[in-house]
């Protein structure tokens, strides 16, 4: 009798159990068809100094230039698109997507595309689903630093332990001295537990620490045994070796689950459990051996890790492209230029799209506010995705492949001393270094040498754009100074931006269109604003008088702000 109730105890608890996985896993199925199927989804706050963790390691741990800087980063607004893209359920993934938004090496694009697996998971909506909710289970927690076990040499472990075993021992031993001496074993006992939950108590909070990275980590190898375990041929080429690399480290997720046993529970029996991890210290021994054990197969653990944010970056990507209501994937090749068909930038809502050759040299003029730096921000973010996640918003993307590089929201800075000007010029030199090392540059100059004088900047200015043009790279500055069109006219593709006036307003239409810009809109956005005629009427009249004898009038010698008429008009 007893055995037939002990056995119905135990099929109520695990049909209790399955139930709750199911109706789990039933509500996840059903929020991510509706987030599919809408292309919206709640997007979690970011930490992005432990999202770019992954790309902040593998830059320390190569020590070389890689992919894109924090300025041209800055500038495009990339953590927005990243934001928008960052459909990801994992840490791993999470990181795995920012690094590989950075991560251009043109030596590499191309040869390296994922192409394949985007379609797959895409399409194949039970396997892309599976590995949902295995992404999901693993889940997001910032700071987890899960890169630093392959992308370091050191291992973390905790010191003196073999101390910390011996003391685990110490309430087996008393049990057994029990069988030889009941009072001796108690007190054995008391003393064991005694002194444990002092060593426990006292190392507590570092011991936490450790845990939370350690644990995610063994985590993430849990995630690929699952994955490895996946029936889906069609999943055979891209796990190749999965179940290889899993089993010389699959022992972590028995530790693991010792070093979680009963924590994070209220009731009695959590309690108990967590009197057993301190007694036999699970946390220290397990902590110990899972980072000892993965810092032996870093190689392994580095497989399972770059395989899992793959996965999760693919489904991200998938799921981006189908928010989209046009994309293509790019063309390579050789050519110096940029050749692409209704382009649109990816993070305005109602875009106006451009079609352009963009051959090696570029200068686009026009007016304040008529679209060009929101243009060559969206040829350089397209220009990014082509070559990292195979994408380009637009109906078609030819380019060669190129470092990505801008000068445009320069700022001065205070902290380091330098003016707005020197600024400046340090972040045009980032572009010069990397031509000067012959690497393939693609840059964007948005006003160039806007910090200083007007002569010294339409000259220095020039000799710039000449010599961007003479040398490797393709590039595209945007300028308000006409003069540059006339100075750079034989070795630069002159564009520009233009705008109506109607009613007494300012209309764009944000087409790029051929040749040098021949109006301006300053003077006139004055006279829109209600400035004082005085004002404007003198504007105009140096202005036009600039225009035809390209020399400046000298205020003062006819100061017609004190003539009768312009007082008029002002009042």
């Amino acid at each position: 009798m007893t055995n037939i109730i002990l056995v119905v105890v135990a099929i109520i608890v695990v049909s209790i159990v399955v139930y709750h996985l199911a109706t789990k896993n039933r509500k996840k199925l059903n929020r991510f068809r509706k987030e599919w199927d809408t292309g919206t989804f709640v997007s979690q706050n970011i930490d992005f100094n432990s999202v770019s963790s992954y790309w902040s390691n593998k830059r320390n741990y190569y020590k070389h230039y890689d992919g894109i800087d924090q300025l041209t980063w800055d500038d495009l607004g990339m953590d927005e698109v990243f934001r928008k893209m960052n459909y990801t359920q994992s840490t791993v993934g999470s990181e795995y997507l920012f690094n590989q938004l950075r991560d251009i090496e043109p030596s590499r694009v191309g040869q390296q595309n994922n192409e394949e697996l985007y379609q797959l998971l895409s399409t194949e909506q039970g396997v892309r689903e599976e590995i949902l909710l295995i992404l999901s289970s693993l889940g997001k927690l910032n700071y987890t630093n899960s890169s630093s076990y392959f992308l370091e040499k050191k291992e973390t472990k905790i010191k003196y332990a073999s101390i910390y075993v011996l003391l685990a021992l110490m309430p087996v031993i008393s049990v057994l001295l029990m069988f030889l001496n009941l009072k001796y074993g108690i007190i054995s006992l008391l003393c064991s537990f005694t002194l444990n939950g002092i060593v426990y108590y006292r190392n507590k909070t570092m011991l936490e620490s450790n845990l939370y990275s350690v644990g995610y980590a063994a985590a993430i190898i849990s995630g690929g045994n699952r994955i490895a375990s996946l029936k889906h041929s069609i999943l055979f080429n891209h796990l190749d070796g999965l179940k290889e690399n899993v089993r010389p480290i699959k022992k972590v997720i028995t530790f693991n689950r010792l070093a979680s046993f009963g924590s994070g529970g209220t009731g009695e029996l959590d309690l108990l459990f967590e009197y057993i991890r301190i007694l036999f210290l699970l946390d220290f021994i397990s902590f110990n051996s899972i980072s000892k054990t993965i810092a032996s197969h870093q190689k392994e653990f580095r497989e399972i890790w770059m395989l899992i944010g793959k996965l999760d970056a693919a489904i991200a990507i998938g799921y981006y492209r189908k928010s989209l209501d046009i994309y293509c994937t790019p063309t390579f090749t050789d050519e110096d230029g940029l050749f692409f068909e209704n382009m649109i930038h990816p993070l305005i809502e109602k875009p106006v799209s451009n079609t352009s050759s963009l051959w090696k040299s570029t200068l686009i003029t026009g007016s304040n506010a008529s679209g060009k730096s929101t243009y060559m921000k969206a040829v350089a973010i397209n220009a990014i995705l082509a070559q990292t996640v195979n994408t380009a918003v637009a109906k078609s993307w030819r380019m060669k492949p190129s470092y990505v590089v801008t000068s445009m929201a320069v700022q001065d800075n205070v902290l380091n001393g330098d003016s707005y000007f020197i600024a400046e010029i340090k972040s045009l030199k980032r572009i010069i270094r990397l031509i000067e090392e012959e690497k393939p540059c693609l840059s964007f100059i948005d006003e160039i040498l806007k910090g200083t004088n007007t002569i010294e900047r339409i000259a220095a200015s020039a000799a710039i754009m000449e010599w961007l043009s003479v040398n490797n790279g393709i590039n595209i500055l945007a300028s308000h100074d006409i003069e540059l069109t006339e100075i750079v006219e034989k070795t630069y593709d002159n564009y520009h931006f233009r705008e109506t006036v109607e009613n007494g307003e300012v209309r764009f239409d944000y087409n790029i269109h051929s040749g040098p810009s021949k109006s301006r809109n300053a003077i006139k956005l004055l006279e829109i604003l209600s400035y004082p005629q005085s004002i404007t009427d003198k504007a105009n009249s140096v202005a036009q008088q600039f225009n035809e004898q390209r020399k400046w009038s000298i205020l003062g010698e006819s100061n017609m702000f004190t003539d009768e008429k312009f007082q008029v008009n002002s009042k």
